[in-house]
């Protein structure tokens, strides 16, 4: 199996949403940089950005052709932010996961690495494959899915991929906190898990815990509905 986890809001849950809530202040003043506007408003451009682009950053560079790592090296300076505390029981968790694991994330790999090194998550995965990654455009954009399936062929055993292909796609298990980023993945045949204490749970949603510690309670059913 090739676990794909989230980062923000999945591998610390919405308990710990203060962690996110800390870069909000820098990520509004980005926009009011780029824009000019006042702050309120700068808030209200974002959320919108965050609604049509997927990212703000992606509004940004559209609409403003914003660079994305100075918008990154502005947003993540360590005085501003707040990490994860440690989680020894999530890195128990993480580390009796059968198979192969990677962090997927529409971050920068600075952010997950540093709250990862804060949780004692770090060393539990081969790596993290961020938005830089994805040439800047994030899940749920198809063109982040095919990247990270081209860069796994690459990276686990032959006998994962044909051709660059996934020989079976159920064997890739994506846990996220959107469900907007798990339709593409059940669409490609990945195995979706929604981690999210809100139970809107869709169609394309294989498995639903409301917290990454839950896993354990669907463990064995995931590993038995893999076609």
């Amino acid at each position: 199996m090739i676990w794909l986890f989230d980062y923000d809001l999945t591998l610390y849950g919405a308990d710990e949403r203060n962690v996110l809530e800390s870069l909000d202040e820098r990520i509004s003043l980005s926009v009011k940089n780029a824009t000019g506007v006042d702050y309120e408003t700068a808030h209200q451009i974002r959320k919108d950005y965050l609604l049509r682009f997927g990212t703000t950053l992606a509004g940004l560079q559209a609409m403003h052709g914003v660079n994305p790592d100075d918008f990154f090296d502005f947003i993540h300076q360590p005085e501003y932010l707040v990490y994860p505390k440690a989680s020894p029981e999530k890195r128990d968790l993480i580390m009796k996961l059968p198979g192969r694991r990677f962090v997927f994330t529409n971050g920068r790999r600075d952010w997950s690495e540093a709250g990862m090194d804060h949780m004692g998550i770090r060393d539990c995965f081969e790596d993290v494959f961020d938005l830089k990654q994805m040439d800047w455009v994030g899940k749920p954009h198809d063109s982040a899915y095919d990247k990270v399936e081209k860069y796994l062929a690459g990276k686990v055993p032959e006998d994962f991929f044909r051709n660059g292909t996934p020989v079976n796609p159920s064997d890739i298990v994506l846990l996220e906190d959107s469900v907007r980023n798990l339709e593409p993945a059940h669409l490609r045949g990945w195995t979706t898990v929604l981690v999210n204490p809100v139970a809107d749970v869709p169609s394309w949603v294989n498995f639903y815990i409301p917290n990454l510690l839950d896993l354990n309670s669907i463990l064995a059913d995931l590993t038995k509905s893999r076609v």
